[in-house]
């Protein structure tokens, strides 16, 4: 019997009960419920992985599922439980211990880009944190589960949204399995839940805004998505890797100079007038926002037989930003509804750079892999889990997990990059039909 069989049927509902019931015992062995130790990160370890796992599996019946609507519900719940669950017991991260850093600079009336090197984006975040902080203490809560909580809010997004998307360029179906998928899926519980990192949130709305720019396609209708897109880049600047995609639903070189405008101004509005009094900070934190070069990929390989490049790294990783966003671009020209588009855009990106931050994951997963792609999505989730669930740290950071992740998204983008060319229609991964 083959996997995707045996997970639309009684095994698969089984397999992931009892995954479900292990993340419940370890959530209450987080909480010190069997004893002394209270919120520990093996609890935290086990519930991700169990948990996670279980939600997977659910994910991945709904696709196939004949009753489609209580699958997705299925998966909806348990993917949901996960995220709470383990928002409430897992340890803070270096990004949240960061986000308090800056509500409490805020409280004391300093300018954030001044007092702290600890924040990279534009002021939208910060006071997204601060009303964050005031809505947590007001509940009783601590602040760290309610940044997790917004965290996870962009997750509902991105699930939102891919509904939306399928909708309007497929079907019903189609959606539906494509918003089960992300939502159960291990990496984005992961960065959300765990890390409280915020790429889902400004993610969720570029698709959105790919969502409405497919709808007014025929009429060639960019305003609002551009405006969209925009309030995607103001939120987080990662946007931009994905931009070029975008442009290409516009039909003039007029509008696209339009809707290019729209898209950088706002990000450019918010951080240029600081930019002017804080150079040095602004310019070093905001405009050179980059991850840690080193932990992923053939530059790994590189550094750990003993060699280096005789340039900035980064190079590369701009290199790869540019020769990704071409091909988006020209796929979207061609008809892509933009999902494809952004998914190579991402994985060229990811093949090229030598630098790499954990939440970037879920980058290529919000963009619904099709069906073709089952098998390195697959793959790439599964060590992406690997990489997430080193909660603890027992070799600081799990460097074979994000080697192999490297090496699904290399298989990826291979078995991906043809049919891109040719700007194929997309499917569902898992999924019957056209």
């Amino acid at each position: 019997m083959s996997l995707r069989r045996a997970l639309d049927r009684t095994p698969g509902v089984v397999v992931s009960g009892l995954l479900l019931f292990l993340a419940f015992l370890s959530f209450l062995a987080a909480l010190g419920v069997f004893g002394p130790g209270g919120r520990t990160r093996l609890a935290s370890t086990g519930l991700y992985l169990a948990g996670s796992a279980g939600a997977f599996v659910l994910g991945l019946r709904t696709a196939r599922a004949r009753r489609l609507g209580s699958a997705a519900l299925a998966a909806l719940l348990a993917g949901g439980a996960v995220r709470l669950a383990l928002a409430w017991v897992a340890p803070p991260t270096w990004d949240l211990d960061s986000y308090q850093i800056v509500v409490q600079a805020i409280r004391r009336g300093d300018v954030v880009y001044e007092v702290t090197d600890r924040y990279n984006y534009s002021p939208v975040w910060w006071h997204v944190l601060s009303a964050t902080d005031a809505a947590a203490r007001a509940a009783h809560v601590h602040p760290v589960f309610g940044f997790r909580v917004v965290a996870m809010l962009g997750d509902a997004l991105v699930a939102l949204a891919l509904l939306l998307h399928g909708r309007g360029t497929a079907t019903r179906r189609r959606g539906t399995a494509r918003a089960a998928l992300w939502w159960a899926n291990p990496v984005p519980i992961a960065v959300s839940a765990f890390g409280g990192q915020f790429d889902a949130l400004a993610i969720g709305i570029f698709v959105l805004a790919l969502a409405v720019a497919v709808r007014g396609r025929a009429r060639g209708a960019t305003l609002a998505p551009a405006l969209l897109v925009g309030a995607a880049v103001a939120l987080k600047q990662i946007v931009v890797a994905f931009l070029a995609g975008f442009l290409g639903f516009s039909r003039s070189w007029g509008i696209r100079l339009r809707d290019a405008i729209l898209a950088s101004g706002p990000f450019l509005l918010l951080v240029v007038p600081y930019a002017l009094v804080l150079p040095g900070p602004v310019f070093r934190n905001v405009i050179r926002y980059a991850s840690l070069h080193g932990l992923w990929g053939w530059y790994y390989v590189v550094l750990l037989f003993g060699g280096d490049l005789s340039f900035p790294p980064v190079f590369i990783s701009y290199a790869g930003l540019l020769l990704g966003s071409v091909l988006a671009y020209l796929m979207v020209r061609r008809g892509d509804n933009g999902l494809l588009a952004s998914r190579v855009a991402t994985l060229v990106f990811f093949t090229l750079t030598p630098g790499f931050g954990f939440q970037m994951l879920l980058w290529p997963l919000a963009f619904s892999p099709g069906r073709r792609e089952a098998l390195p999505a697959s793959l790439y989730s599964l060590f992406g889990m690997a990489v997430w669930a080193e909660f603890l740290r027992l070799n600081a950071v799990n460097h074979l997990a994000f080697l192999l992740t490297w090496g699904a998204v290399v298989l990826w983008l291979v078995r991906l990059l043809p049919a891109a060319l040719r700007v194929r229609a997309p499917r569902v991964m898992f999924s019957h039909g056209a």
